[in-house]
């Protein structure tokens, strides 16, 4: 068997694992007073495994390293699941990292559709990798956001239309809306942590490089322009109390922001240019 078919066959059993993981998670946590049982954390750490392996095999061919916005999307749901993994051994599995695992098992797969551009091991330096690792959290931390935010979202609107409200379901399982918007703005700090490092270390970078500490590239704008938009919305939060619909539309606009910096950019010039 090649090493093609090998990397293939390890993210697609990655994919089955995270799902069969992630709707039973969901099914469990949907059941009134549900609780999933721990076999899913042992489960979703074969999957997480075969994930590592799958990127390392796919990446890394020689002397040469394969990476483009379909690599940095299966990296960054990894980082994810690694952080839902520590998570999990500290408390209990939670409804939230039912439903990334059921997304993260159709991202898992884009690597092996979309193979990237290979360059020689030797232009990345340790610097670049940092970069890259500093990148990939902000965005795994942000992605996990996304999800938290959704599910927020829908209990919020469970909970306005009586009518709604069951004693069964996976929402009705959540925690209450305080505790969920406490742990979604906790993640976002996480993401917004990250992300200040990564800019912090991309001026190094840039100075090193150029002379200049920022660059006018399209990345670098948007990224400080989502780091600006992150910056209010926490300030706003901390300060003025903002909650709700006035705090999710600036996490939406950092957001959309972000992706936009380098996931969609690098989706149009890799497949149309």
């Amino acid at each position: 068997m090649s090493q093609i078919a090998i990397t293939h066959s390890l993210f697609t059993i990655a994919s089955v694992l995270y799902l069969i993981s992630g709707i039973s998670t969901i099914r469990s946590m949907s059941k009134e007073g549900g609780k999933a049982s721990a076999y899913v954390r042992w489960l979703t750490l074969v999957g997480f495994v075969c994930h590592g392996a799958a990127i390392f095999s796919d990446m890394f061919v020689q002397d040469m390293i394969f990476f483009g916005f379909a690599m940095a999307l299966s990296l960054t749901l990894f980082i994810a699941v690694a952080v839902f993994l520590v998570e999990s051994f500290w408390r209990s599995v939670s409804g939230l990292m039912g439903v990334f695992l059921v997304v993260a098992a159709a991202g898992v797969l884009a690597p092996t559709l979309f193979p990237g551009n290979g360059v020689p091991s030797q232009q990345w330096s340790l610097l670049f990798k940092t970069h890259l690792l500093l990148a990939l959290s902000a965005y795994s931390f942000m992605l996990i956001a996304v999800v938290q935010a959704v599910l927020f979202t829908m209990v919020e609107k469970q909970l306005k239309d009586p009518t709604r409200v069951t004693s069964n379901g996976l929402l009705s399982n959540m925690p209450n809306l305080m505790a969920m918007e406490r742990i979604l703005y906790r993640i976002i700090a996480c993401g917004f942590i990250c992300l200040s490092a990564l800019l912090v270390l991309g001026a190094f970078a840039t100075f090193e490089t150029h002379g200049v500490l920022f660059m006018t590239d399209h990345k670098t704008i948007l990224t400080w322009v989502s780091w600006i938009v992150f910056a209010v919305l926490l300030i706003g939060r901390r300060f003025f109390g903002w909650r709700n619909r006035k705090a999710l539309a600036w996490f939406w606009v950092g957001f959309s922001t972000l992706v936009v910096a380098y996931f969609l950019y690098s989706f149009i010039m890799e497949l149309f240019l």
